[in-house]
């Protein structure tokens, strides 16, 4: 496709008229469309260029963790927020580069969440002037599960977070701030039924409404790029990233409140997980997303090696039969991946297949 620079350029130059080269996007449009329909789309992870932008990020890696290391107050860690904002105009907002903004979006929460006291929010402080000691960073999910903070406080803080990525993507539009950012939510959402009930499984149930909403907002990003061909469909590979786990773990934390090992597999969960597994692996093939699927691996290895052992298998053999069989799962599914959305939506109606990612033309 030409890009938009060079006809811009060309109409400068009197080479074509505007409406020449509203003429040509049109038609490079069409042909990509076409050729998408042929071929099928792809779950696209851009995230390095060339291995410049992986020079480029060991040098922020660097920088960006010395300088945490070195701030040890709240303004301290401010000033470097800020700097690492000011790296980032360069090395994203001029640049464009997706792995070293990737760091500096990581960065910047980090030091933003940092620069706002802990020690007043910390249910045994001994007092004195808010600091953070060198070499211990109080990070939010480290003091959650040493009970070191309310949750009313873990909240608070997690939004704080948030709000730092949120900032960082309406300037940047950088797609894979839009996880850290969701995550924040969901955490602020934990957080505050952690504080108003301590039950497993009303915190399952918010863990997966939360997981939907994710999903939910993620699939409206697909829905508005059903070929895949601009950013709104690397903002929904993000969010499906962060939902798949959080629907698959939700689920199976409300049919097995228990964690589960090898004694309290019984054959009903086996068979209750093996249908989770089945529905959400056909939601996964149907929407073209694969996180949904690989959050589900572990759980049908731990149905497969339960199966395994009753059939009274040695412990060695039995590891490496269930990594085999969870082996050719995945192998198969990966083959016959397109075949299978093919039939998946052969059996839906039109309106909503015209709503999902095309499927290559059968050769």
């Amino acid at each position: 496709m030409v890009s938009d620079d060079v006809l811009a350029a060309a109409i400068s130059e009197s080479i074509i008229t505007d409406a020449q080269a509203a003429a040509l996007q049109d038609l490079a449009s069409r042909r990509e469309r076409e050729r998408i329909a042929e071929m099928g789309t792809e779950e696209h992870f851009r995230f390095m260029r060339g291995f410049n932008d992986f020079f480029l990020a060991l040098g922020v890696a660097f920088l960006c963790s010395s300088m945490l290391y070195f701030s040890t107050t709240p303004l301290m860690l401010l000033l470097s927020a800020i700097l690492v904002w000011a790296l980032a105009e360069l090395l994203v907002g001029r640049m464009r580069l997706v792995l070293p903004g990737i760091l500096l979006a990581c960065f910047f929460m980090i030091l933003v969440f940092g620069a706002f006291p802990v020690d007043e929010w910390l249910t045994t402080s001994t007092g004195g002037a808010p600091r953070i000691p060198r070499n211990q960073v109080v990070g939010l999910f480290g003091a959650f599960n040493a009970g070191r903070l309310a949750p009313l406080a873990v909240a608070a803080k997690a939004l704080i977070a948030g709000i730092a990525a949120l900032l960082f993507y309406a300037r940047f539009r950088l797609p894979f701030v839009l996880l850290p950012a969701a995550a924040s939510g969901v955490f602020t959402i934990v957080a505050l039924t952690t504080q108003l009930s301590s039950a497993t499984l009303a915190y399952s149930y918010v863990l997966l409404a939360c997981g939907l909403a994710v999903f939910a907002i993620a699939m409206l990003y697909d829905v508005s790029d059903r070929e895949r061909m601009t950013r709104r469909s690397d903002c929904a590979f993000w969010l499906h990233l962060l939902a798949a786990p959080l629907v698959v773990h939700s689920f199976i934390s409300i049919v097995a409140p228990n964690s589960l090992t090898a004694t309290n597999m019984t054959n009903s969960l086996a068979a209750t997980i093996l249908l989770i597994v089945m529905a959400l692996a056909l939601t996964a093939i149907t929407i073209d997303r694969r996180a949904l699927l690989v959050s589900t691996l572990v759980y049908l290895g731990a149905v497969i090696a339960y199966a395994v052992n009753s059939a009274a298998i040695q412990r060695a053999d039995a590891l490496f039969s269930t990594l085999a069989v969870l082996g050719v799962v995945v192998v198969t599914l990966g083959v016959g991946w397109q075949p299978l959305r093919r039939r998946l939506l052969s059996l839906l109606p039109a309106s909503l297949v015209h709503r999902l990612p095309p499927v290559p033309a059968k050769l």
